[in-house]
């Protein structure tokens, strides 16, 4: 039996413990020197817990101390695992161990007995604070649940004090710590629902107020990033240089910032340093993980099939022919020296027309170079058939955060399969530059040139412009316009080769997340297009597109998509309906 003495003197030493972590990681120390008296108690209590039983006086006093120990440092299975054992009910425990409880539930992944845990919390006279309510909003937001998020948030607005005030005589009112850690959530809120462009308002403008707070600071760099803006978040965090010690938040988003700018030896050696530093972090492990996904082989798969039929004929004039399949594998290696990486590739297409049918296949191998959100690729290719070998080299670069271009050739070019029936081949180039504001608008251009060996030269620009026009947490929609102008010298060929031929088109996008428990997922997509399509020596006609998929996300590193499509368009004056379906994933092994 313990004595009360020594269960008062334990309580104490986890207090001042806890009181000891926060002083060491305010200076920047590592959780193990932040954590080691701390972990001194919690030894010494797994002692202590080994000498009491039930009946003893003072054992739940002890136990409620040791959950609430245990939670502090992170052992959220555990304290779960001894809450469940102790068989009281919740509501019967004191606030503290609730509370403990309810943080351990969320770290397991548990949100709904988190939610349930921090709402016996809420009628605790002087008990709830912002801790309380952040807790409760993230069990709300891990079951997207995020109506009840935005109601709480509205009214925790009401309930937490606006500024805190001194006793001294003479001294200024300052914010109170409850209100600069709502105004944080506010701000994450929005971009947790996809207001992105709303978050980064609303930390701009309380960055603009307390140009040296390093949470909003860090906070507003983060939504930047999320806005693929890397280079502007790194400017941003760039603002806490010579900040001693240096926050644990500004550098886990200098390692995320690296992550996002391709810059893979600076994220990898940040990573490795707060894996030393906080290997119990959420979002060091994260970046630990895919980090060692660098070193594991990928595969991607994508197939379409499909068939087309013309009204009132027993043949089709469009490219894809009666019947239609096309597939692309490609397997890469595990990355080498943090920006290599080989690869097998291969590719088939299929079509049916009115003369045979005509088959290609080409599989080749190839290699890979990125770093800095630059990109280069060769591949060899051979046709199963035995053709003439190919080569194809692609190029990409992000010149900043808002313009990039492409470029491509091809020696062995995807010419139309009618020609490569007749015996012929090609060669393209290509040439695509994309300008982009955030992920809210982009707008691009290309150019496109292929030489194919009878003398007939394809020349194809495009155009388009992409903006949002809505957002939720579960939707986003998409509209694209697009334009199309093309060109070909001979137009006397056994393929669709008009002499010229224009097209616009408005299409429609839309997401939704029907489901998602944490890195898993199920997503609808939606798409629907119409336009208006102009050939050489034919009137314009209208084109009309549907399409439907599914999109899995297995697990964080497994994915999986099909769907069906309808296109409505007219090729030599006739008008072609395309009814096709889509397969594809992707994965690490």
């Amino acid at each position: 039996m313990l004595e009360t003495l020594q269960v008062s003197e334990f309580s104490q030493h986890i207090n001042n413990a806890i009181a000891r972590y926060k002083y060491l990681n305010r200076e920047g120390l590592s959780d193990a020197e932040s954590f080691a008296e701390l972990d001194k108690v919690l030894e010494q209590g797994q002692k202590m817990h080994q000498q009491m039983n039930p009946s003893d006086p003072n054992y739940l006093r002890f136990y409620y101390d040791y959950l609430y120990g245990l939670d502090f440092r992170g052992h959220s299975k555990v304290v779960i695992e001894n809450f469940t054992q102790l068989n009281i009910p919740l509501e019967k425990l004191p606030a503290y161990v609730r509370h403990a409880i309810a943080d351990s539930y969320l770290a397991e992944q548990k949100p709904k007995q988190a939610e349930f845990a921090y709402k016996t919390l809420l009628t605790e006279k002087n008990y709830p604070d912002m801790t309380v309510y952040t807790g409760l909003y993230y069990s709300y937001i891990e079951q997207e649940k995020y109506k009840e998020a935005e109601q709480l948030l509205a009214e925790v607005d009401r309930l937490i004090p606006t500024y805190k005030y001194s006793q001294a005589k003479g001294v200024d009112k300052t914010s109170h710590p409850d209100r600069d850690d709502y105004i944080a959530l506010q701000g994450m809120h929005l971009a947790y629902a996809n207001h992105l462009d709303q978050a980064e308002k609303h930390f701009q403008k309380k960055v603009e107020q307390a140009p040296a707070n390093e949470s909003l600071i860090n906070n507003l760099a983060r939504v930047e990033r999320w806005r693929e803006k890397p280079l502007e978040a790194k400017k941003t965090i760039s603002r806490l240089n010579g900040i001693d010690p240096i926050a644990k938040d500004t550098r886990i988003n200098e390692m995320q910032n690296a992550q996002a700018l391709g810059d893979i030896p600076t994220w990898r050696k940040i990573t490795q340093n707060l894996v030393q530093y906080y290997p119990d972090d959420s979002g060091v492990i994260k970046s630990r993980k895919e980090l060692e996904d660098r070193n594991r082989a990928t595969i991607s798969h994508s197939t379409t099939w499909g068939q087309s039929k013309a009204d009132g004929r027993d043949t089709v004039s469009g490219q894809n022919g009666l019947k239609d399949r096309e597939m692309e594998t490609r397997l890469n290696s595990p990355w080498i020296n943090d920006n290599y990486r080989l690869f097998a590739w291969h590719q088939d297409r299929y079509g049916e027309y009115r003369f045979g049918d005509v088959h290609d296949q080409r599989y080749g191998v190839g290699a890979e170079w990125q770093a800095n959100r630059k990109a280069l690729s060769a591949i060899v290719s051979q046709s199963t058939d035995g053709g003439q070998a190919g080569v194809r080299l692609d190029w990409s670069q992000w010149l900043n955060d808002h313009w990039q271009y492409q470029l491509q050739y091809n020696s062995q070019a995807d010419i139309p399969l009618q020609a490569l029936d007749a015996g012929e081949d090609g060669q393209s180039y290509r040439a695509a530059v994309t300008w982009q504001k955030d992920e809210s608008r982009q707008i691009g251009a290309s150019y496109g040139l292929t030489d194919i060996s009878d003398g007939n030269k394809q020349q194809e620009f495009s155009t388009f412009w992409r903006e949002r026009l809505f957002d939720a947490p579960h939707h986003i929609t998409y509209g694209t316009v697009r334009g199309f102008y093309g060109t070909n010298s001979q137009d006397q060929t056994a393929y669709f080769s008009p002499s010229s031929h224009y097209s616009a088109e408005l299409n429609l996008s839309h997401d939704w997340v029907t489901w998602r428990e944490y890195e898993r997922s199920f997503k609808q997509h939606f798409e629907a297009g119409v336009g208006l399509y102009k050939q050489a020596d034919y009137s314009a006609k209208p084109t009309y597109s549907l399409q439907y998929q599914h999109q899995w996300q297995l697990s964080r590193t497994w994915q999986l998509n099909y769907g069906i499509g309808w296109q409505y368009h007219p090729y030599d004056g006739n008008d072609e309906q395309h009814t096709y379906g889509i397969f594809g994933f992707e994965g690490r092994f």
